[in-house]
């Protein structure tokens, strides 16, 4: 995931618009013709940072594919059952605090 950022030459904290202003000045600069490899680690570096939600999905799987996310996020919601209970008065004024 640094390395996406290393690529389009832009700080951790960057936004959404400017990532996507940063990715157009890259392509214009390196178009597939002039070096096809530049552009496709550009191309795949914007698409993996292109959103929030892709950043988000990247920090948390780092460089599984979605599928893998997806059944990543499977897993963990089926890793523990819920279980039906009642809760104490004691808990409740806990969870209150």
């Amino acid at each position: 995931m640094l390395s996406n950022y290393f690529i389009l030459g832009l700080d951790l904290s960057a936004t959404d618009e400017e990532i996507r202003k940063r990715y157009l000045e890259l392509i214009k600069c390196n178009t597939p013709e002039k070096d096809p490899d530049r552009f496709q680690k550009i191309t795949g570096a914007y698409e993996q940072i292109k959103t929030q939600r892709s950043r988000i999905r990247g920090k948390l799987f780092g460089p599984l594919s979605v599928s893998d996310a997806e059944e990543s996020l499977l897993s963990l919601g089926r890793a523990r059952t819920p279980v039906r209970r009642r809760a104490g008065l004691k808990e409740l004024l806990n969870h209150a605090n």
